[in-house]
Formats: C-alpha cells, sequence, structure tokens
C-alpha cells in the first residue's frame, strides 16, 4: 500500500511517497529553480534512500554514512546501464563511510532506477546529474562539500557535466577513475595495446589462442570502423585483464550491497545498450569543455586497464584546465582498481579529499 501527502515547495508539486519503508521524492523540475524546502541534515551518520524522478524515469539514489563530516562522495558509476551499489562492498562501508558519506547514484535506465520509457540523450544525462548534486545540496546543507567520482562511462559523463555552464561551482573535487572522457581516442588506445599486449603475450606462448584472435582481429579491422569494431575491442579488453597475472584478482569476500527495497535491475543494462546511449559521444569534442574545469582532479588509473588504456590519462592531465592535478596508477589494477586493490585504492581517495 501507498501512503503518501502531497508537498507543495515554490509553486511546484512534489510527491512524498512512503512505499516498503523506502522514502521516494519525486522532482518535477530542478530544485534550485523550484525553491524547495528539506529537513536538512548536517550530523551524524546517513542511511537514506530515494527517488528522484526526471523525464519518465525514477532515478535511484541512497547516501549512507557520515554526513557530519559535510563532505560527500558522489559515485558516477559506468555503463551505460550500470549500477551504483555495485561499488559498496565491505571495505567502503567500513573504512569510508565511517569517515565520510557516500552517494550511490543509478542512472536513468541504469541499476535500481525506474520508469517507462523516457529521455536517453547525453544532455538528459547531464541535467540528471546536477538535480542530483542540488537535491544533495537542499537535504544536506548547501555548505556540503560534494566530490565527483567518475568511473568508466562515468568517466565521460563526469566532465561532460563539470564544463558544462557554471557546474562545477557546487562540486569541491573531481576523481577520475579509468574514465573514457573521448571515445574516439579511447578506441584507438585500446587497439594499440591489446596489440602490442597479443605480441608479447604471443612470443611468450602464453593464452596463444586467445591473443592469436585478439591480433587478427586488431590487424583486419580499424577503431574508427564504427560501434561494432569498438564493442568488439571493448569486450577484448575486459578479457585480456583477466589473463593478466600481475592484476590481483577480486577477493571471494568481496560483495556489491544490493538495495534494501529493491533488486537491482539487470535488464537496464540491456535496455542502455538497445538505446546505444553512449554512441554521441564519438561526436563530442571534449576539449571544448575540459579546459574550463578548474575544480581540483584527481586521476587514478590500473596500469593494465584494457578498457581505457592508461595513455588516456596522460591525454586528460594535458586538457584538463586545472592547476591542481594528481595521478596516481594502479600497477596491480585493470579497469576497476577499486576491486582489484581496494584498501589501497579507498586510502588514497580519502587522502586526497582530506586535503581537498
Amino acid at each position: 500500500m501507498y501512503r503518501g501527502s502531497l508537498l507543495k515547495f515554490g509553486g511546484d508539486l512534489f510527491d512524498k511517497i512512503i512505499h516498503q519503508g523506502l522514502l521516494v521524492v519525486v522532482v518535477s523540475l530542478l530544485l534550485a529553480q523550484s525553491g524547495c524546502k528539506l529537513d536538512t541534515i548536517t550530523v551524524g551518520s546517513v542511511d537514506d534512500e530515494v527517488f528522484l524522478k526526471r523525464k519518465n524515469q525514477s532515478l535511484f539514489l541512497k547516501v549512507a554514512g557520515n554526513i557530519g563530516s559535510r563532505k560527500l562522495l558522489l559515485i558516477v558509476h559506468g555503463g551505460p546501464g550500470g549500477n551504483g551499489l555495485d561499488y559498496r562492498d565491505s571495505i567502503i562501508k567500513s573504512n569510508v563511510e565511517s569517515k565520510i558519506a557516500v552517494g550511490y547514484w543509478d542512472q536513468r535506465f541504469g541499476g535500481n532506477s525506474q520508469g517507462n520509457g523516457g529521455a536517453s540523450d547525453l544532455d538528459s544525462y547531464r541535467e540528471d546529474l546536477r538535480v542530483v548534486v542540488q537535491y544533495l545540496k537542499a537535504k544536506y546543507g548547501d555548505d556540503l562539500q560534494i566530490y565527483l567520482m567518475g568511473h568508466s562511462w562515468g568517466g565521460f559523463l563526469t566532465p561532460f557535466f563539470l564544463g558544462h555552464e557554471q557546474n562545477q561551482q557546487f562540486i569541491s573535487g573531481w576523481i577520475q577513475v579509468d574514465g573514457a572522457h573521448d571515445y574516439p581516442l579511447n578506441d584507438s588506445l585500446t587497439e594499440d595495446m591489446l596489440s602490442k599486449r597479443a605480441r608479447i603475450e604471443i612470443a611468450a606462448q602464453r593464452n596463444l589462442s586467445h591473443w592469436q584472435s585478439v591480433l587478427e582481429y586488431c590487424n583486419s579491422h580499424n577503431s574508427s570502423d564504427g560501434y561494432e569494431v569498438s564493442a568488439q575491442l571493448n569486450q577484448y579488453a575486459h578479457d585480456g585483464e583477466l589473463l593478466m597475472d600481475s592484476v590481483f584478482v577480486p577477493e571471494t569476500t568481496y560483495s556489491a550491497d544490493p538495495s534494501t527495497s529493491y533488486s537491482n535491475n539487470r535488464f537496464n543494462g540491456v535496455v542502455s545498450g538497445i538505446l546505444g546511449v553512449d554512441r554521441p559521444t564519438y561526436d563530442i569534442d571534449p576539449e571544448s569543455y575540459l579546459k574550463k574545469i578548474n575544480v581540483p582532479a584527481f586521476f587514478i588509473w590500473g596500469w593494465f586497464d584494457f578498457v581505457c588504456p592508461p595513455a588516456l590519462c596522460d591525454d586528460l592531465q594535458l586538457k584538463v584546465g586545472s592547476s591542481d592535478k594528481t595521478i596516481q596508477y594502479f600497477y596491480h589494477s585493470g579497469h576497476s582498481p577499486m576491486m582489484n586493490e581496494p584498501e589501497l585504492f579507498w586510502n588514497s581517495v580519502l587522502d586526497w579529499i582530506d586535503k581537498h
């Protein structure tokens, strides 16, 4: 059963609905435009879950941890169609949430977010992120310091957001983790890294069948040949990482935390693929907005990441306008160092946030 009441803020209606113990907030316009007032929480620890209504999608957001620290790490997950709660393992719950708050946001057509259809253009994703940030400021206090952490596809969306209009005024720092800020360049670097690694592995007589197939494919295709080639290179990249002895395998105790009230909707990943959410990224020139970004930036990269190769980090640090840039490579990691080297990863993130 639904039990709810209509709340009126600045002329706009927000539905406040309780469903299975979960607070659902339906936002019809940007919070800044609505002039809404929420019961602000600025002390202690929180464990909140909300849905934010945007363009026929209900965007899931979980906020957990020490909000009294006045610092919040907002995770912008990979995909498209990924899941924010995939990052919430035992380490982040015990070692990170005890020190700062963490926001686990599911993008449209991702994770626990729900809805029948809705926009899937890049601008909508960017506007969604602004709504999430403004909700966090309204709910937990305007003095809350928010740090964006974009991973993989989230590493495209995060700078795409930061370099637009005045969005970075709400953000205290940006953490880029193996992010795809430039899709065409990314594909080119993936193809080059796969080809070079294939030759090394073939010469060493390791996993011959796989690496011969990779080399043959790279020699007969060009990364600019189309989306299908990009998808195949991406698959080879993920497979290749698993064959690297230097990459630490995630511990068997690693377990992503499902929502307390909803099952993660893996079907969203399929829908995102069908919609081709990230196809338009190939027509985006990131230089036009990277140079505008001036918030402190921390670039984290797995050394054996074939999906978003380390050379992508070199390109990023040259083009971002910020004068405060830090780079850290993880030499036993692939595309997800928070899983390959979790303790080092989260300690590094916390240390950087503490200094910024």
